[in-house]
């Protein structure tokens, strides 16, 4: 894919660390971010648009920023194919600004695909507000892909906060990395990645590592632990990214898409891809289809109001000062 035709933005810090780790890996992609924050990324490989909203934070001074800044955004973007909009949802920007530059790149012309982090747990003050801004997310993007937080707790529980930050970013980026990479891999094309999330506004990331002797098995068990803590539903379709030892056999990745059927119900159409990274373990990736998620919960009014949202204008009729603003209407 030429450089030109595909773009990625970071929004809101998390959002403009995990592009800073994209960067080093897609020398193709044309890598932003947006974000208030006065650390710069390292590289010189991801061009930086500040939001300039200081020590205001309001959901108002955050989207009327957004909706400006947007446009620089768009610019850059203009003549691609594809762009990625990597945000952490929660917090005043990932939340507001993620929806209106996604629907800023829609107005181009250009298929927008989110990937939205969910937050800890534990940071239950943030659940509203993630949850909002992923429904908004959904709406205006091609395909959104939910990761959340909390599977990787699971795993490393004892690891020190911030750190534990720093390594989440770091095993999203390689994820990114390794579904968008145009080369070392087999079975699997960005344009199934980008297909797949379109069909379906609710694509889960399910994550297993295993090493020993039966290292399948046991990354696809633990896939569909994963799946089941942040879906309670069955798995209508997936994508099965394998990832590691160069000798895997065609019985592994046989063994893993057998124990992701059987065990998730799924009957429709599950694709593989391999990808190798020469060491005798395996990372499994599964993006995975579902009617629900736990993060439904986390907005108690959609299921209240129905049809009728309070906020679903993303840009909630502000008004801009020399500037026309958008609106986005539902439409039934």
């Amino acid at each position: 894919m030429d450089q030109t035709n595909l773009g990625i933005i970071g929004v809101g810090t998390a959002g403009k660390r995990i592009v800073e780790k994209v960067s080093f890996s897609l020398s193709d992609a044309l890598c932003l971010s947006l974000d208030d924050s006065e650390w710069r990324t390292l590289g010189g490989r991801v061009k930086e648009i500040v939001l300039p909203i200081g020590l205001d934070k309001s959901p108002g001074k955050v989207k009327r920023e957004a909706w400006i800044c947007s446009k620089e955004v768009a610019s850059l973007f203009r003549g691609m194919n594809t762009a990625v909009v990597i945000s952490g949802l929660g917090g005043a920007v990932g939340s507001e600004a993620t929806p209106i530059v996604a629907q800023r790149l829609r107005e181009e012309g250009i298929k927008v695909f989110g990937v939205a982090i969910m937050p800890f747990k534990f940071e239950k003050s943030r659940h509203f507000k993630a949850a909002v801004g992923l429904k908004k997310m959904k709406i205006v993007c091609d395909g959104v892909i939910i990761l959340d937080n909390e599977s990787f707790i699971e795993k490393a529980p004892q690891t020190p906060l911030l750190k534990a930050y720093e390594m989440e970013n770091d095993w999203i980026s390689k994820f990114v990395s390794t579904l968008l990479k145009p080369d070392s891999r087999f079975g699997l094309e960005r344009g199934d990645l980008y297909s797949f999330a379109s069909l379906n506004k609710n694509n889960i990331v399910a994550v297993g590592y295993a090493e020993g002797s039966a290292m399948a098995e046991e990354a696809a068990t633990k896939i569909v632990s994963s799946l089941r803590k942040q879906t309670g539903a069955n798995v209508s379709s997936a994508l099965v990214c394998v990832v590691g030892w160069n000798e895997i056999s065609v019985g592994d990745v046989s063994t893993i898409v057998s124990v992701f059927r059987g065990t998730t119900l799924c009957e429709g159409d599950v694709r593989t891809g391999y990808y190798s990274n020469g060491q005798r373990n395996l990372t499994v990736y599964a993006v995975a289809s579902v009617e629900k998620t736990k993060f439904d919960e986390w907005d108690p009014l959609s299921s209240i109001l129905g049809g009728k949202e309070l906020d679903f204008d993303i840009f909630c009729d502000m008004k801009l000062d020399g500037l026309d603003c958008v609106k986005l209407c539902k439409v039934d």
